[in-house]
Formats: C-alpha cells, sequence, structure tokens
C-alpha cells in the first residue's frame, strides 16, 4: 500500500538521509588511531578546536547530501567519558585507565 500523498510531497524520498556515531577526529584536535586520544591543545584553544572540528564535518555531511546533519562528536574525547561527564557523584579526578573491547 503506497504512503499517504501528503507524506510523499514532503519528503519524495521517503527516508532523510543521516550518520549515526563518531566521525574521525582530525589529528590538530586529538590523537588519531587511539581509543582514549588526548586533546593536542587546552583552554580556549580546545574549545575553538572543537568548533572548528564541528562545522568541518557538518559541511561535510551537507556537501555529500546528508537531510540531517550531526555533529559528529567532535566535543567529546571519548563515547564512555562523554556520557559519564554528565552523570553526578562521578570523580574524574582520580579515574583510573583500564581497558574496554580486549585491551
Amino acid at each position: 500500500r503506497p504512503p499517504p500523498s501528503s507524506l510523499l510531497e514532503r519528503n519524495p524520498q521517503m527516508f532523510e538521509t543521516s550518520i549515526v556515531g563518531s566521525l574521525p577526529k582530525p589529528a590538530w584536535l586529538a590523537e588519531t588511531n587511539k581509543l582514549w586520544p588526548q586533546w593536542r591543545a587546552e583552554g580556549d584553544a580546545l574549545v575553538q578546536a572543537k568548533a572548528d572540528a564541528t562545522l568541518l564535518w557538518i559541511k561535510a555531511q551537507e556537501d555529500a547530501g546528508l537531510d540531517i546533519v550531526c555533529d559528529g562528536e567532535q566535543s567529546r574525547q571519548h563515547f564512555v567519558h562523554g556520557f559519564l561527564e554528565q552523570i553526578e557523584g562521578i570523580d574524574f579526578e582520580h579515574k583510573v585507565k583500564m581497558g574496554i573491547r580486549d585491551n
């Protein structure tokens, strides 16, 4: 059964395109090919570098024709830390480095 005509008029391709997850961080922003990369800048320079990397990935997604663009998680150091930083009671001053995914 075909979708209602109003849906086709709004979006003739039916599905909007997007990506999910992290995009690679530029080498000038963070270490590459590491599970726990370190930032290459600090303070205001880091804030600006994150914003610059985000804008570059947004432009790349727009150029690729994606309907819904994202920040590519350029501001998060790691997918676990990005989540945990928002939870009250986590002590990041005394964190212990431990491996995941067989390391």
